[in-house]
């Protein structure tokens, strides 16, 4: 009979010796003593979930996850397209494809346009001659670039939103989405193009959304509390022409948060304080308002939201200047009982406290581009109501800002 052996049993080495893992510190959202949270704008997704449906030609689009405005769909920033693309007859059908173009329109005669990006995709091509039908449904994804070149500029532009003004001539930022799909022809002719195309095209619209760093505090009756939240602008107004009366001139110290990016929808709160004599501004109304009697100019300091638009399109170039709202302020119970412009020459202080507030719909911050670009500005304007720059004047202060779509969200 035949014997087995049966192998000698080795022991398997011993495990190596293993030394826990440190456990992990401890985390909270809680700041602790000495230390500071950085500054950011969080991002939500609310409303982000709007979908819309295109027929035209016998091809049919449908995108989701956008968000409507005035029945268009609306991407923010580096927003990516998501949707599909079907066709009603892919007979003859060997290629489909979606563009995204971005340009800048002015109206005139002629209307003038300049492109800002333009960037395809092919969503479906027949590879060969074998018969190959082009797919039921064809996703489609495209994003958004961040920012784009234009010819010859050395740096590269955010993406601008889309934009119109309507005067003093219509501009316009437009983006639109188009379809194309190549057919084969039936009957091929010497000479002629042996496939045609087809175009949808649709507009859709670019609108990041902003929001401020931090808060705007809710009066100035914080600035004890949180005086880092504020700062001091002081203007000394000299003016450029002969008044006459050089003795004493306009001090002016306001006061605003100094986050300096405000939402367009929320108030915006300030301080004024004005130092001069009611002789001097009686000798700055004779100049500049000389159709005015001095005495009833009942506002001697203006405050107001002005966002001012300049386009330059293939040589033609103007600038727009829109008041956004004007500041409601309230004279101080110290200060003298009425802003009266007179021939005295004591020296008086006056003081108000107030609000601005942008009293038309904003759209879209401000923006910068080598065509046209968008710039919001808080102005104190000495005698003269809210209007136009006027940058040949010494009467007027500018203080650039930049306002916000989207309200400031706490997340700690």
């Amino acid at each position: 009979m035949e014997t087995l052996s049966v192998p000698e049993y080795t022991p398997s080495k011993p495990a190596p010796d293993y030394t826990p893992s440190k456990p992990a510190p401890d985390y909270s959202s809680k700041l602790l003593p000495g230390e500071k949270c950085i500054q950011r704008s969080p991002c939500t997704q609310r409303g982000d979930n709007a979908s819309f449906t295109f027929r035209e030609r016998g091809m049919t689009l449908r995108l989701r996850d956008c968000r409507e405005e005035d029945r268009h769909p609306c991407y923010g920033l580096g927003s990516t397209i998501r949707g599909e693309v079907a066709l009603d007859n892919r007979r003859r059908v060997v290629a489909v494809a979606a563009k995204l173009e971005g340009r800048v329109y002015l109206s005139g005669q002629p209307s003038q346009a300049v492109n800002i990006i333009s960037k395809e995709r092919t969503l479906w091509e027949s590879s060969s001659l074998n018969g190959q039908t082009c797919p039921s449904i064809m996703p489609l994804s495209m994003s958004f670039p961040t920012s784009y070149r234009e010819r010859g500029q050395d740096r590269p532009f955010r993406l601008p939103p889309s934009f119109e003004l309507s005067q003093p001539r219509r501009v316009a930022i437009v983006y639109t989405l188009q379809i194309i799909v190549t057919k084969s022809r039936n009957v091929p002719m010497i000479g002629k193009k042996l496939s045609r195309e087809v175009y949808m095209s649709i507009h859709v619209r670019y609108r990041p959304r902003v929001r401020p760093s931090r808060p705007v505090p809710n009066s100035f009756s914080e600035v004890k509390q949180s005086p880092e939240d504020w700062m001091e602008n002081v203007w000394i107004t000299k003016p450029s022409v002969d008044t006459g009366n050089e003795a004493f001139l306009a001090r002016c110290h306001f006061f605003f948060p100094s986050v300096r990016v405000f939402t367009a929808s929320e108030k915006i709160p300030f301080h004024l304080r004005l130092e001069t004599s009611p002789l001097f501004l009686h000798s700055l109304a004779k100049v500049f308002l000389p159709q005015q009697n001095p005495s009833e100019i009942e506002e001697v300091l203006n405050v107001f939201i002005l966002r001012k638009t300049t386009v330059d399109i293939k040589g033609t170039s103007f600038s727009h200047d829109q008041v956004l709202g004007r500041g409601q302020m309230m004279l101080q119970s110290s200060s003298t009982s009425k802003a009266v412009i007179s021939e005295s020459a004591e020296p008086v202080t006056w003081s108000w406290n107030g609000d601005l507030r942008c009293e038309v719909p904003v759209l879209n911050t401000g923006f910068n581009t080598s065509h046209v670009s968008t710039s919001d500005y808080i102005v104190l304007s000495l005698l003269l109501p809210p209007s136009e720059l006027r940058p040949d004047l010494s009467l007027q202060r500018v203080i650039p800002i930049r306002l916000a779509t989207e309200p400031w969200i706490d997340r700690s």
